[in-house]
């Protein structure tokens, strides 16, 4: 099927969804589905990331502003497809790039489509500044803790620095919303701070005011880190809570 076309209708995206489904694995589905235990298990097709990310380059080469118009049937792979092309698409002003941020935030309803939509953002790094003012500014003072996760991960992949580690890690800390997958990005943002920016985090952890269990996960997390030495997961053990 063509994917580099300049017009998507609602008659060819349902033919593409019909293609999208020649690609399920029934094995790779079952298996996917149980690290994602917040979705239904019908809602996913079982098609293997390399696969949408190859689709997702296909389609970024036609219209992709078209193909992010159109209403999808509710398969995880679909929403999975959206963050993929949003990442993918050169906008041509800031304003425009957060407008396609934006736009995939109501379609996160999990970790992975978080990650993986966090981690393909690569225009962030041409517009730091301004979008870290976004991300404080409109995700952490969302009362959707998928806004709130996915400005965890986005700090977590693109302002762990000398430059931003202090207000990440301060930002980190007021984060009070009681939710898994917040709690679990907090943990994992600070484990990867201790990686990267170990004197100014390790300083922090002494007067951190997460949650214990933000708190341990986070040592945790640290002490199974390969990038963290062994002496400072000797003294990271001395701090669990």
């Amino acid at each position: 099927m063509n994917l580099q076309v300049d017009s998507w209708s609602a008659e060819y995206y349902a033919r593409f969804v019909e293609y999208l489904k020649g690609f399920a694995d029934e094995k790779y589905r079952r298996f996917h589905s149980a690290l994602v235990p917040t979705e239904q298990v019908d809602t996913f097709l079982g098609v293997r990331m390399p696969k949408l990310r190859e689709l997702g380059k296909e389609i970024s080469k036609g219209n992709p502003m078209e193909y992010l118009d159109m209403k999808i049937s509710g398969y995880y792979e679909e929403k999975m497809l959206r963050g993929i092309v949003t990442g993918l698409i050169k906008p041509k002003s800031f304003d425009d790039f957060v407008t396609l941020a934006d736009g995939y935030i109501p379609y996160i309803s999990n970790w992975a489509l978080c990650d993986c939509f966090c981690s393909g953002l690569k225009y962030v790094k041409k517009c730091r500044a301004e979008f870290f003012a976004h991300i404080k500014s409109e995700y952490l003072t969302s009362d959707n803790p998928w806004a709130v996760r996915t400005a965890l991960v986005l700090m977590l992949n693109y302002y762990l620095d000398d430059e931003y580690i202090d207000e990440v890690l301060s930002l980190t800390d007021s984060v009070t919303l009681d939710h898994y997958y917040v709690k679990m990005a907090q943990a994992w943002l600070i484990a990867t701070a201790v990686a990267k920016c170990e004197k100014k985090t390790l300083e922090y952890l002494k007067t951190a005011k997460i949650s214990n269990d933000v708190f341990n996960k986070a040592i945790q997390k640290s002490r199974e880190s390969f990038r963290v030495s062994e002496n400072t997961k000797k003294y990271l053990k001395t701090l669990k809570k």
